[in-house]
């Protein structure tokens, strides 16, 4: 009987280009998020309604998360790179543009929460959870996969 050896995943480091654009990626939906947040204020809602909060501390945590993509250039190794970067690439572009035309606060809240785990996941480097991850904001931004 003939076994066959399980396919090892090519690891491959990011490029300073792909790192650039995840840190983009971050950077654009948290600007989106802080968006919602101070048209929900504009149509009045208050600065100390708990949802606008949240909003602002996932403002903070995305603009960390990019700042973070940004200063760490290449030094994210994954399996599969560029299957991972594709995945994430959809989520975060279907994030921002849900984002542009939101007005709910509570979707936006979901949509950031998804993807601050996104960012979690990347930097797990586990191929599994960034896929995971990736199909929650694609999900939370209320599109299909």
């Amino acid at each position: 009987m003939k076994t066959t050896t399980p396919v090892t995943p090519t690891v491959t480091t990011l490029s300073d280009d792909q790192m650039q654009a995840l840190a983009q990626s971050f950077h654009d939906i948290a600007v989106e998020i802080g968006q919602v947040r101070l048209n929900a204020i504009t149509a009045g809602s208050k600065l100390t309604d708990p949802a606008i909060v949240q909003l602002q501390g996932y403002v903070y945590s995305l603009m960390n998360i990019a700042a973070g993509f940004a200063m760490q250039d290449a030094n994210i190794t994954l399996a599969n790179a560029d299957q991972a970067v594709n995945q994430i690439s959809v989520a975060t572009k279907a994030a921002d543009h849900a984002l542009d035309k939101l007005q709910k606060v509570d979707k936006a809240v979901n949509i950031a929460s998804s993807a601050i785990i996104l960012a979690m996941a990347i930097t797990t480097k586990d191929p599994g959870q960034i896929e995971s991850a990736a199909r929650s904001v694609v999900n939370a931004a209320g599109l299909d996969v």
